[in-house]
């Protein structure tokens, strides 16, 4: 492992990002072309490297604890990387680096592209430190860190699209997070701690008597993360935001952010709240799913389609982690491991649409149509998008499906996993109306001159297809990511003991 990789995974890009306005103003000075994009790209080749080396450590059997400034946990703070952890933040890596990269075309005639990779670069530090800190209050400054940035970029172009968007998220995500630091507040006053592994072991007292302080703690908790997650009822935020912003802060908000949402939603199951957690994120699993689906089924603009496509994409996340609870193994692995194929699915076709609206000058389906002919490649890559994310063999959204539908009839809920079956139904009678759509039929005689998306974009779309079909065909590549992440998350007893050893339990908490 690279020395102190923990932190660097967090600080690279935030430094980046603040050096970014910096290296804007040279390029415009000197004229240097993409200068800050690729400056970008390079600060996130160092971070997919960092947390490389950091994730093989972790593969190998060991649990990384970085300790700040010498101080151990719990007075001191802590970053804690297990196998949950190294799947989040290699997925946060590798999407942030394709999304960088498409962006090199699709940002190239903007202006203020310093500020733009200024806040980029943040967003995805922020992301980093929300599923490698080991301290609660400290979850909650990268989550408001990656909130803000992400409220930035919604709005960039100053659209009245990006405007209400941005504001949207703004009022609605700012529920989400005072939420969850009112629920911390409340979890230090109870046990007096913000270390979550020392927070995970003393909440173990209360076993079986549940004060009704931690009740609401918990409530707000699940409140802020669902929130965050977008999950019905709480999504209304999303669709404006995905539609409003440019088309790389669709696909980073639609990739790399799902995944600190959903990283609390498997962890939360196995801190000792004592609560029926596992009822809460079946109900609100499937309630996204079907909503979302419905919803996206009677859209006419292509982003805000696939925006609601996210909802109920997450709502089969949110359901597989919620079986888990209930003692269903491969139902905890599919939530997990839909989440690893929603990143790389959802990206493509955000980028797929992205390239229709640079090169066409449109989103809406009434405007579009005969685009195959013109652009090839991205209709090859939106058909393999499109597929993955109806759970058509032998793409990569079949195999995460498939485990929760098994998950459901493991645990007698045949009931669930029809539901699940119909969605998918919908969900592919969506995207062939969608493909129909942009890529088939007439071309409209303005469209004539529409060309192929620019060589960078589509690089970054063709190794989004490629993993989507390699995973597809060799599922064990998935299965040996997402199999050691839930069993670390189940693992809250092992989690507590890396960071503070063996004796703390035993002693009540205490240190020995």
């Amino acid at each position: 492992m690279i020395p102190h990789s923990p932190i660097l995974a967090i600080v690279l890009p935030l430094l980046g990002g603040f050096l970014s306005p910096v290296i804007g103003i040279l390029e415009r000075k000197h004229g240097w072309r993409r200068a800050t994009g690729i400056f970008a790209l390079i600060v996130m080749g160092v971070v997919c490297v960092v947390v490389g080396s950091m994730v093989t450590d972790v593969w190998a059997g060991q649990f990384i604890i970085y300790e700040l400034g010498g101080w151990s946990p719990p007075w001191g703070i802590n970053l804690a990387v297990d196998a949950l952890g190294a799947q989040m933040a290699l997925m946060i890596a590798g999407l942030g680096i394709l999304v960088v990269l498409y962006s090199l075309s699709y940002m190239r005639d903007e202006t203020g592209l310093g500020q733009f990779y200024a806040l980029l670069l943040i967003v995805i530090a922020g992301m980093m430190g929300t599923v490698l800190t080991g301290d609660m209050f400290n979850f909650y400054v990268f989550l408001e860190i990656m909130s803000v940035g992400s409220y930035a970029l919604v709005a960039f172009r100053r659209t009245p699209e990006g405007i209400e968007g941005g504001i949207k998220y703004l009022f609605i995500g700012s529920i989400g997070t005072t939420s969850i630091l009112i629920s911390i507040a409340m979890l230090y006053g109870l046990v007096g701690s913000l270390n979550i592994a020392d927070i995970g072991a003393k909440l173990t007292l209360y076993s079986g008597n549940v004060p009704p302080a931690l009740t609401l703690a918990f409530a707000l908790f699940v409140t802020g993360v669902m929130v965050k997650v977008a999950m019905v009822p709480f999504h209304t935020w999303l669709p404006d935001a995905l539609t409003g912003a440019p088309t790389v802060v669709s696909a980073l908000l639609a990739g790399p952010a799902a995944v600190v949402g959903i990283y609390w939603v498997a962890r939360l199951p196995y801190l000792p709240f004592g609560m029926p957690v596992g009822v809460i994120l079946v109900s609100l699993g499937l309630l996204s799913m079907v909503v979302g689906v419905l919803m996206a089924l009677v859209q006419r603009d292509f982003k805000r389609m696939l925006a609601y496509h996210v909802i109920s994409q997450k709502g089969y996340m949110v359901l597989g982690i919620g079986l888990g609870t209930f003692g269903s193994v491969l139902g905890a692995q599919g939530g997990l491991f839909h989440l690893l194929n929603h990143s790389t699915y959802k990206c493509l076709l955000f980028m797929c649409a992205g390239a229709v609206l640079l090169q066409a000058n449109s989103q809406k389906f009434d405007e579009l149509g005969g685009l195959g002919k013109k652009m090839p490649v991205t209709a090859a890559m939106f058909l393999v998008g499109s597929l993955a994310i109806s759970g058509i063999p032998p793409m990569n959204g079949f195999v995460s499906k498939y485990c929760i539908y098994l998950s459901g009839l493991e645990l007698g809920q045949g009931w669930i996993t029809a539901i699940a079956v119909v969605v998918s139904a919908l969900t592919l009678a969506s995207f062939l109306k969608a493909f129909s759509s942009v890529f088939l039929g007439q071309l409209p005689g303005r469209l004539e001159g529409v060309r192929e998306a620019p060589r960078p974009m589509l690089i970054s779309m063709a190794i989004m297809a490629a993993v989507c079909v390699a995973i597809g065909l060799l599922p064990a590549i998935g299965f040996n990511i997402v199999g050691p992440a839930q069993a670390a998350a189940e693992n809250s007893v092992g989690y507590i003991t890396h960071v503070f050893g063996e004796n703390y339990l035993a002693a009540g908490g205490m240190m020995p």
